[in-house]
């Protein structure tokens, strides 16, 4: 993490000298374009060790492809299907109805499959940045890349000994790895930028404070991985931000044997939907939950919360592995914006949002603010 910290601010240079253009300009604009090309160059250089620079190049076909992933709805037929008949998957992806999602997640694994034998044959240098792609190639075993079904069944990735030990990481793992990081990283942190700045926009007190927390913790200092933990405020902020825009509103889980809850029976093997931004939402839970109060997270207020009724990143062993990674790009970019730019609501700026139908949380006609040097 703290290797992967001075990557992360190369591309939060890039988005303040763009916010910069955008006060210049003295117009509102819609501000998640400009939150993704972040997250997009992010994610190239920490998991990849790659500069894709969607930031400076709008039209590269790694951004388009991450951003027609994500205008799917969930009433398009082919997700409806699948989503009340996993068993229609197949037949789906058949039928053509799926054909760009499909076609887009086919991209990504080829491009990925590509990055992956190039950085095998010239060699992973020591001294090359650290980032995902590397560690998990370096963590394979030799000759242990591909394996036999029948070997497969033995070694499960719970028995932490013999994935040490005989089994490493194989291709295929390595490659679902990075579809992944494209897919899971993407959209999530640069919604949470968006809501994010909105709410800021909404509350300037708020900003305010965040201001000055910032001026009074890091004075000059660029945020580091280290520094950045010491800004309170903003992290009661973050968290106050996907108590109230959780961008994964609902998370899956699989029940693992039978067993009853309340008095309501779940059967082995039943996925059950955990609807997040109902619970979120919860006056029980969270006393005038329409509100933003970033002091529902003070130490002392957490202590006092009820288990299982925050999950912006789920939680117990399943729960978001890149969790501190987000969280870091997050602050890193949300440090420099508030210490240049007083961020502002526009005459297009909704309050409330209206939401689109989108698998994610997304605003329906877009976030617009402006900015103002500080």
């Amino acid at each position: 993490m703290r290797a992967m910290n001075s990557m992360i601010q190369t591309c939060a240079d890039t988005l303040i000298e763009n916010i910069g253009k955008m006060a210049e300009s003295g117009t509102g604009q819609e501000v998640k374009r400009s939150f993704s090309a972040y997250t997009m160059d992010v994610i190239a250089a920490t998991g990849f060790g790659i500069m894709v620079d969607s930031q400076k190049d709008p039209n590269n076909p790694l951004v388009e492809k991450a951003k027609d992933i994500f205008r799917i709805s969930i009433f398009n037929p082919a997700i409806f299907l699948s989503l009340l008949l996993p068993s229609t998957t197949k037949l789906i992806e058949k039928s053509g109805l799926s054909r760009t999602v499909i076609g887009n997640q086919i991209y990504f694994r080829k491009f990925c499959r590509q990055l992956i034998q190039q950085r095998k044959e010239t060699g992973i240098n020591e001294n090359m940045h650290k980032n995902l792609l590397n560690l998990m190639i370096k963590a394979q075993l030799k000759g242990h890349e591909k394996l036999d079904p029948e070997e497969e069944k033995e070694l499960h990735l719970e028995n932490i000994t013999d994935w040490r030990t005989k089994r490493g990481i194989t291709d295929n793992e390595i490659l679902a790895q990075c579809v992944l990081l494209f897919v899971a990283g993407y959209e999530t942190t640069a919604s949470t930028l968006t809501f994010f700045t909105y709410l800021m926009a909404i509350n300037s007190k708020c900003q305010q404070k965040i201001y000055e927390e910032i001026v009074d913790v890091l004075g000059e200092d660029l945020p580091t991985y280290d520094n950045i933990r010491q800004l309170l405020y903003l992290d009661m902020c973050l968290d106050e931000t996907l108590r109230m825009y959780p961008i994964a509103t609902a998370v899956e889980r699989q029940c693992r044997k039978t067993c009853t809850i309340k008095g309501t029976k779940i059967p082995k093997g039943l996925s059950l939907r955990i609807a997040i931004d109902t619970i979120h939402y919860d006056p029980k839970y969270w006393p005038e939950p329409d509100k933003f109060i970033p002091e529902r997270f003070s130490e002392e207020a957490k202590s006092q919360q009820v288990p299982f009724t925050y999950l912006p990143f789920g939680a117990g062993p399943r729960m978001c592995l890149g969790m501190r990674l987000a969280k870091m790009e997050f602050k890193i970019a949300a440090v420099q914006i508030i210490r240049n730019f007083k961020i502002l609501p526009t005459e297009k700026t909704e309050n409330p949002l209206v939401f689109s139908d989108h698998f994610l949380l997304a605003a329906k006609n877009g976030v617009w603010l402006k900015f103002e040097r500080r």
